[in-house]
């Protein structure tokens, strides 16, 4: 008994301490301000009642997604207000107006070589491809300079707020809601200068869209691209919700097809999920650093710790880690085998920064710049393609390496060159390790090509016997799908992908292999996880907690076995 007591003594300090994580972790956001959204059903009247009784004032709209930010008045604490607009059935929800910060490490010793460029095969591609004006990427950071002698010519120029002096005429020429935003805008200081005053924003424009063969300085993954400079992040790289709200809108309605997102740190928001989900709806892209791990230097697993925005579940979200020279994680990158796509080079980094320099920064912010660029390359070179096939084009293609293996959900780091193939892409999903013995197993794999694709199948061998193939069904949006019966535990299935395109190209994908085994003990694959929970963060603590609980579990029981056998 005295261990089952000790055993619940240390249960119950495992649940505290993850709770008490919890709460001390909270994301930082700004005071006096919460960020609400109404039903669909409720009129304008009633939502000037509920804000009045709310004690809060309407402060910026976007109607866009019908979310509002709103000042609190009376001294009322942001959690108290967000609370009490929660409760009130007239609001889908309420939430703080977050804080997000810039990813970038401190550098480290400079090189002499564009390394990155090489490694994802850039030169390769630019034999096929090296870019185009007409696609814009929407770089939503600290701003950029405007002027660099390596990115001037690259800056986008909004058309209808640009000649005959529209430029600085105090008039919004084009209607858009934004007065002479000729070279896109600064929603801190909401004005039509987004100038960086970082080098982040800089330093990933250089690296996304540097003017390449001028003779001058470096060159990006496209040595011609349209950057709209969106300057949500301040001198100290720190922005706020309703601003980064505010520049994703402005992207997509202003025509950017890619949107490079290399920030984070705030709490999931719902709203910023919703503006995400606005960008989808447009097909618009959203690539997004997955993170640097926490004040400790080292990468976060992001399965089990989310890194927003990163983490949303949303369609054109893709992940990025970030990849060294020689094809490792760095140790601050973030990682994680389900929510992170894939990996792209982010340590020691050349690329622009302001005055017409040059440093080398790292961070999971340096990776993400490369995967916006090649979607951009990918577009110059397939215009009328999707936003979901360029996504696949970019999972499909990559060069997989042991070190990603597990890591990130591709397994590999970005190759540019592979990603313009006229041979069709396949994007196979992995299956994990099951108990499952009833089957089926169902496999998924996104497939894509510059023309049609003919026939996809799936081969499969169970346990190195005689292979088996089936046809795969094309369920929608390149998506798709076939079946492995189930199979005895004990059992190993190797299994692969083949497809075929108008043209005759063929394209086989890597092997898999998952078995079909026994619960494990403290070694078992599966976790414990509730998902009833609808916090987020709630949820996330809970089922680490529970699985550490379950991980001691086992050491219990044998303990109590143990005390019974000597009484």
């Amino acid at each position: 008994m005295k261990f089952k007591s000790m055993f619940s003594i240390w249960v119950a300090f495992l649940l505290s301490v993850a709770l008490t994580n919890a709460q001390s972790q909270q994301a930082a956001f700004r005071p006096g301000e919460v960020i609400v959204k109404f039903k669909s059903d409720v009129s304008t009247a009633s939502i000037d009642s509920v804000l009045s009784n709310a004690g809060i004032q309407i402060a910026r709209e976007f109607s866009d997604i019908s979310v509002y930010k709103c000042t609190i008045s009376g001294g009322k604490a942001v959690h108290t207000a967000v609370a009490e607009c929660n409760a009130d059935p007239n609001i889908e929800y309420a939430e703080p107006n977050y804080i997000y910060r810039t990813f970038k490490t401190p550098d480290d010793p400079r090189f002499s070589d564009l390394w990155n460029l090489t490694i994802i095969s850039a030169p390769e591609a630019w034999d096929l491809q090296t870019g185009d004006r007409t696609n814009i990427v929407g770089v939503i950071d600290t701003g950029v300079d405007l002027d660099h002698e390596d990115l001037e010519a690259n800056i986008w120029i909004n058309p209808g707020e640009s000649g005959d002096g529209k430029e600085s005429n105090g008039i919004d020429d084009d209607g858009n809601g934004f007065i002479d935003d000729y070279r896109g805008w600064d929603f801190i200081n909401d004005d039509n200068n987004p100038n960086d005053d970082n080098d982040h924003g800089t330093h990933v424009s250089g690296t996304l869209g540097a003017v390449g063969d001028n003779g001058i300085g470096i060159v990006g993954v496209n040595w011609e691209v349209s950057i709209m400079a969106l300057k949500f992040l301040g001198a100290d790289g720190s922005g706020s919700l309703d601003d980064a709200i505010g520049a994703i809108l402005y992207a997509t309605n202003n025509g950017a097809k890619v949107l490079s997102n290399s920030w984070g740190g705030g709490g999931r928001s719902q709203a910023l999920e919703d503006a995400i989900q606005f960008a989808n709806d447009n097909g618009v892209l959203f690539v997004a650093a997955a993170g640097n791990g926490g004040a400790d230097g080292v990468g976060d697993n992001n399965d089990s710790f989310p890194s927003y925005p990163a983490n949303y579940e949303v369609p054109n979200v893709i992940s990025v880690a970030a990849s060294t020279s020689s094809d490792d994680l760095p140790r601050f990158s973030n990682f994680g085998k389900n929510s992170v796509d894939l990996a792209a080079p982010g340590a020691d980094i050349l690329s622009t920064v302001r005055n017409n320099r040059y440093e080398r920064f790292s961070g999971t912010s340096m990776a993400t710049p490369h995967v916006s660029g090649a979607a951009a390359l990918i577009w110059a070179q397939y215009p009328g393609i999707s936003s979901n096939q360029v996504k696949i084009r970019l999972l499909g293609s990559v060069d997989r390496k042991p070190a990603y293996t597990g890591e990130v959900a591709t397994g590999g780091r970005l190759n540019v060159h592979k990603a313009l193939s006229t041979n069709p892409i396949i994007f196979t999903r992995r299956l994990d390790n099951t108990e499952n013995e009833t089957g089926p197993y169902v496999v998924n794999a996104d497939i894509t090509d510059d023309t049609s694709i003919s026939s996809a199948q799936l081969t499969y061998q169970v346990s190195g016997g005689t292979s088996a193939t089936n046809a795969m069904t094309l369920i929608g949006n390149g998506l798709y799908r076939a079946e492995i019966p189930g199979q005895p535990k004990g059992t190993t299935i190797t299994y692969f992908v083949k497809a075929a395109d108008s043209d005759g190209n063929e394209t086989r994908d890597s092997n898999f292999t998952f078995e079909v085994r026994e619960a494990g003990g403290c070694g078992a694959d599966g976790a414990a996880e509730i998902t009833s929970i609808q916090n987020p963060a709630l949820r996330t603590t809970v089922n680490a907690t529970l699985n550490i609980i379950f991980f001691l579990l086992p050491l219990y029981l044998i303990k109590s076995r143990s005390g019974r056998r000597k009484a």
